[in-house]
């Protein structure tokens, strides 16, 4: 190797053990990710023969590393992101692989003591909005409508959710439950955005009169369990701790984060329901002091702040009953 690639090679070795610190558990994995032996992996890991090409495709994929990162001189001005573009409305088997990816994903990381994550949004979370089939309908419907071609629109009383993706959607709650310690940052006006496309899809047809009584009961429900839950703050069968906040400023996109100290992953939506997604270190830290921020321009409703979430509750009732 020359000095160009030895550094490049030391980067990336360097990588692997930032996301798998532990020495027994990188191991494993190596293991298991690239099927050799356990002692083909020591001598990789010592230095002694070097990863092949297609092992460290294999592996970068795998934990996310960017290799493009790792040549650049200035990775500050350049971080690794990956578009996650799935298919909701006809979704193929590579499609439902990469949703089991992700609740895998959260799977393995709940049990973390150091484990956290925080969401700013304008539009309502999965973790709200999969409990109640109407809103969870319409997110997909309206995906759909910017997707799809003119000639192919679909009405909302079309659209469908399968069985699957019905079952993997409740699996997802399920692992969000189990989190230790998680907060939403909700833009004030997220009910405000929601109620107006509802009433401009109903003015072009596409939504039935009938179809707008069946949301707005889902969004009262959303609503009495949402400040049922805000005034605890914890899920009542794990014990686990979730906050709310909102806003007083409006969010211009949507931010998520989870982590630990072993793990980071950052997401920023897209195109409604897809997300770009980042394992670099890096971005995890610039985007976890945003949110960070964010809490300084916003209220907390969980628990503490009666008075704002009573007010906040009414308003919302208002607005929603003007359906």
């Amino acid at each position: 190797m020359n000095m160009k690639e030895v550094t490049l090679y030391d980067g990336f070795l360097s990588e692997l053990r930032k996301r798998i610190p532990r020495g027994a558990e990188l191991t494993n994995t190596l293991v298991d990710m690239l099927y050799i032996e356990r002692e083909a992996v020591y001598r990789r890991l010592r230095g002694e023969v070097p990863f092949t090409f297609i092992e460290v495709m294999t592996v970068s994929k795998e934990l996310g590393i960017s290799l493009d990162n790792l040549a650049q001189a200035d990775t500050g001005k350049s971080r690794p992101f990956q578009l996650k573009l799935v298919e909701y409305a006809n979704p193929l088997e590579s499609d439902y692989k990469m949703m089991r990816e992700f609740i895998n994903l959260l799977a393995m990381v709940k049990d973390g003591e150091d484990w956290e994550a925080g969401q700013s949004t304008n539009i309502l979370p999965r973790s709200f909005c999969y409990y109640y089939s109407n809103i969870t309908r319409f997110y997909l419907f309206k995906w759909l409508y910017q997707y799809s071609h003119v000639d192919s629109l679909k009405h909302y009383s079309e659209v469908k959710i399968t069985p699957q993706l019905a079952s993997m959607q409740q699996e997802y709650l399920r692992v969000t439950r189990q989190l230790k310690s998680s907060y939403f940052i909700f833009d004030h006006l997220v009910f405000h955005y929601l109620v107006t496309d509802i009433k401009f899809f109903a003015s072009i047809n596409l939504i039935t009169p009938e179809d707008v009584v069946a949301l707005k009961e889902d969004l009262m429900h959303l609503l009495d369990d949402m400040e049922h839950f805000a005034a605890k703050g914890r899920f009542t069968d794990t014990g686990n701790e979730m906050l709310i906040y909102l806003s007083n400023i409006n969010l211009d996109t949507n931010y998520c984060y989870f982590g630990s100290r072993d793990f980071h992953l950052s997401m920023l939506k897209a195109f409604t329901l897809n997300m770009v997604t980042s394992r670099d270190s890096y971005t995890y830290e610039r985007l976890r002091c945003w949110l960070q921020s964010l809490k300084r321009s916003s209220t907390l409703i969980t628990v503490s702040g009666e008075k704002q979430r009573v007010m906040f509750f009414e308003e919302q009732r208002r607005l929603v009953g003007s359906l």
